[in-house]
């Protein structure tokens, strides 16, 4: 005790004296004279490490891999449902547009000439009905797994309704001229009509298709989730993205659908399509969702909430 002689040692203390904010997290006795370091804020919370979200992948095309895996397999029995939807325009329409060439002249001759004034007009159902899968898909694989990855629960199918049906009509039209570039003039100009030039202007549609399918899933994505944007939206993510994975899907929608269709026929050319698309749709999903997280804070959470934000 002090009272009974123990010596005491003076102890050499330096308190450093700072403005707020700065003096609710320094060390006043810091004997190296450091002060706090400010570079966060309280406004902002740190990411939390470990967190993964079910379709918003990081950077990196192996992100993007997982969470194209994830998606579906979780989600390909429920999907199910939406292939069958698509299968009949798929089979009846998507690159049958000789078959209109070939039923103008016989309308021709059955109408007293007038046939051909219809040619147009089967022009436009055709455009119509060949951009119903990639509508159907492309909706479906949205109002499936994004309120999966958000509420934790699958939705009723009346549900998924509910929340994409109010957009199909923009989606609709926007497929309908990809349409024209991804299904009609790839079949018009075969080599009886180009001659030996026709490889070539095969390779070429073949690739502005897949140019056009790759975008026109970025699009997609957002005409559903985001009220009110288009193109200009799509060509902004696009530019922060590394879409090598939907380039891919893309392709193999435009291009081994009539390859196997020469292989094995109409019908496996159908059930390949089918599969072909609905791939394309989660890698169209799964890159949105990764373009959107490299140039805002993202979650499945937030795109559910602007998905589900009801219509003006």
């Amino acid at each position: 005790m002090l009272g009974q002689g123990v010596p005491v040692e003076p102890v050499e203390s330096h308190i450093f004296v700072v403005e707020e904010p700065v003096v609710a997290a320094a060390d006043p006795f810091d004997p190296e004279g450091r002060t706090a370091d400010l570079s966060w804020r309280r406004d902002v919370p740190p990411d939390v490490p470990g967190v993964v979200d079910p379709i918003v992948a990081g950077p990196g095309f192996g992100q993007w891999a997982r969470r194209f895996g994830r998606v579906a397999g979780r989600h390909a029995a429920h999907l199910v449902p939406v292939m069958l939807l698509t299968a009949l325009p798929m089979h009846f329409f998507v690159g049958r547009v000789d078959d209109t060439i070939v039923a103008a002249p016989a309308l021709a001759e059955l109408v007293g000439g007038f046939g051909l004034l219809l040619l147009p007009a089967m022009w436009l159902a055709y455009l119509a009905v060949s951009a119903l899968p990639l509508v159907l898909s492309l909706a479906g694989v949205v109002g499936v797994a994004l309120p999966a990855a958000a509420e934790g629960r699958r939705p009723r199918p009346r549900r998924v309704w509910s929340l994409v049906s109010m957009r199909l009509r923009a989606l609709w039209l926007w497929f309908a001229g990809f349409g024209l570039l991804s299904g009609g003039l790839p079949v018009l100009l075969t080599e009886e009509q180009v001659g030996s030039a026709g490889g070539l202007v095969t390779v070429v549609f073949a690739i502005g298709s897949t140019v056009a399918l790759t975008f026109g899933g970025l699009l997609g994505c957002v005409v559903v989730v985001e009220r009110g944007r288009g193109p200009r939206r799509a060509t902004h993510l696009l530019a922060h993205s590394r879409p090598a994975g939907l380039l891919v899907a893309a392709a193999a929608v435009a291009v081994a659908p009539r390859l196997v269709e020469h292989a094995l026929g109409g019908v496996a050319a159908t059930v390949a399509g089918v599969l072909l698309v609905q791939l394309w749709a989660i890698a169209a999903l799964v890159t949105y969702a990764q373009a959107r997280r490299a140039v805002e804070p993202v979650t499945s959470r937030s795109m559910f909430a602007e998905l589900d934000a009801p219509e003006e």
